[in-house]
């Protein structure tokens, strides 16, 4: 165990003080060393807890015992450290204390209530065992280097008084530095709230030679009798064939070694609890240009979209390439296996926010088409003679789960919408949360904005009665007609609501439900609603009016 010289360290206080320092700063990640050039205000570190705490540590390098003068100093630190109010304040000393240095401590608690720990020999002892690295800079460095290691600590940790700027000049700092490390890869780290930190390593040339390669040797293993391990089998297999990722857990693993220059201090073998193989994505030099078509069985186009693969992975056997439509709704992979001479198109829909109607339109009208029996063709710009195609199979699975049917009505309400926003002027992003049933009232004003007649099939009608003997009337009629008027029927959408003008409601009634009620409630002086049946076979019907038939 490496044991910690503090007589000898003592001789030097800055260095033991930061030796105490670092150790505090990778116990407590959350604590922060106090530049103290200007005195450090009776306090060497502090944290903020994640309950909003504050402890105040101070540090000292004294060995031996403490007598007057130091329990002066230690003293001295408390008054300065109350102004900051702090709730807990540690004591980090190389000294356990005895019976009457244990009972003086325990008076300071009277008068300064915040007094918590004095953390001693024993302790410090203890924590440096776990971690011998912090001993060796103060042992085997050059005599600065441990107070530049706590001098970088506290810049990581202190807080970023000068806001971004600081923050950018310390990343560049930490680039420089990284960039040192070795001759043949550039290092950059990219850090993030849920995955942690990332080291990445590129190639600084394109020759580095036999002693700049990095090797990873390991065992990997699935189990033949095993479902979940044969479909990670298989998996893994087709990452290596042609390129993806796939993250492999602890029982798929053996021992593994890596061996890499050096300067890195990156080679070890050990055991992995889970390994991810990923192929980065390159970006494609040159934008690959493609007409993606659904023709007929004897050839016929139905629907198409100009698509663009902008982004590739590649394996042993083959590779994949990736893109979109030019709106981004469609995305598609596209496979190819080099040595079967195959490909294989995966097509996926990622709707844009906040697009207009018009944007989703081509997709969907080529989803629609995907229907059993028909063809799926990728032909690529600039090159007729570079086609892809496969029958569409009866059973085709498109994206969400939609059926070709569900597709086409899809369809036919953008479409809709687009003639709404175009017979109204009025433009705007498709409606979250936008469903079938606004679909059908869509189109219902698409037709009543063109001049048509809307049929809507209805079951009663309420009208509200003021005098008897309009009851009567009603009560004489077999079938009869009821005309109602509206100054301004509203289509609202979301957020947006649309005028559509005067409109007139026709319904055919053949009975008129619980007359003799509304005959009581009448006699009452009471105003009634009064519920009539329409006719089964003689729907309502809605149409626009020009001007108003009290006026005409």
């Amino acid at each position: 165990m490496v044991s910690v010289p503090w007589v000898e360290l003592s001789k030097s206080p800055r260095i033991a003080e930061a030796l105490v320092a670092l150790l505090v700063l990778r116990l407590r990640p959350r604590a922060q060393a106090v530049d103290g050039a200007g005195g450090d205000g009776g306090r060497d570190l502090f944290e903020y807890t994640e309950s909003g705490n504050l402890i105040n540590y101070e540090v000292k390098s004294f060995t031996g015992r403490l007598v007057k003068d130091r329990r002066r100093q230690v003293r001295d630190s408390l008054v300065s450290t109350a102004r900051h109010q702090p709730d807990h304040w540690d004591l980090l000393v190389p000294i356990d204390p005895n019976p009457s240095e244990g009972k003086w401590f325990t008076e300071l608690r009277d008068e300064f209530p915040f007094v918590r720990h004095w953390r001693g020999l024993n302790w410090l002892d203890e924590r440096f065992a776990a971690h011998p690295d912090l001993v060796r800079y103060a042992l085997h460095g050059p005599s600065d280097y441990i107070l530049e290691r706590i001098t970088q600590s506290r810049a990581e940790r202190d807080d970023l008084l000068g806001g971004i700027p600081d923050l950018r000049a310390r990343y560049q700092a930490l680039g420089q530095l990284a960039q040192e490390l070795s001759p043949h890869f550039a290092v950059t780290a990219t850090t993030a709230p849920e995955h942690g930190t990332t080291i990445s390593l590129q190639p600084k040339g394109t020759n580095l030679g036999v002693k700049s390669e990095i090797h990873l040797t390991t065992a990997i293993r699935f189990r033949t009798d095993d479902v979940a391990d044969v479909e990670r089998q298989q998996a893994f297999q087709e990452v290596m064939g042609f390129g993806g990722e796939i993250e492999l857990p602890a029982e798929n693993l053996g021992e593994a070694t890596i061996t890499a220059p050096v300067e890195l201090g990156i080679s070890k073998t050990f055991t992995p609890t889970v390994m991810r193989i990923t192929s980065p994505r390159e970006p494609i030099a040159e934008v690959l240009r493609a007409q993606l078509t659904v023709r007929t069985s004897s050839g016929l186009p139905l629907a198409s979209v100009p698509i663009q693969l902008t982004e590739r992975i590649r394996g042993a056997q083959g590779g994949t390439l990736f893109g979109a439509d030019l709106t981004g709704f469609i995305q598609v992979r596209v496979r190819g296996d080099m040595g079967e001479r195959s490909w294989r198109l995966t097509m996926s829909m990622d709707p844009p926010a906040h697009a207009m109607p018009q944007t989703y339109l081509p997709g969907l009208r080529l989803l629609s088409r995907m229907q059993g029996g028909n063809t799926l063709e990728m032909a690529f710009s600039g090159d007729t003679s570079t086609r892809m195609s496969t029958t569409v199979p009866a059973d085709v699975a498109l994206p969400s789960g939609w059926s070709a049917e569900e597709a086409q009505t899809w369809a036919d309400a953008f479409e809709d919408l687009v003639a709404l926003q175009s017979l109204t002027g009025q433009f705007f992003a498709v409606p979250e949360g936008l469903t079938l049933r606004d679909a059908v009232d869509v189109k219902e004003a698409v037709a009543l904005l063109r001049g048509q007649k809307v049929e809507r099939k209805i079951s009663t009608v309420s009208v509200k009665v003021v005098r008897a003997e309009a009851l009567d009337l009603l009560a004489k009629q077999d079938r009869f007609q009821l005309a109602a008027f509206s100054e301004s029927l509203v289509l609202t959408l979301g957020e947006h609501q649309i005028d559509l003008g005067a409109c007139t409601e026709v319904v055919t009634v053949d009975k008129v439900l619980d007359l003799a009620g509304a005959r009581r409630e009448l006699q009452a002086g009471r105003k009634v609603t009064v519920v009539m049946r329409a006719m089964k076979d003689t729907p309502m019907l809605r149409y626009r009016t020009l001007e108003n038939p009290d006026t005409a």
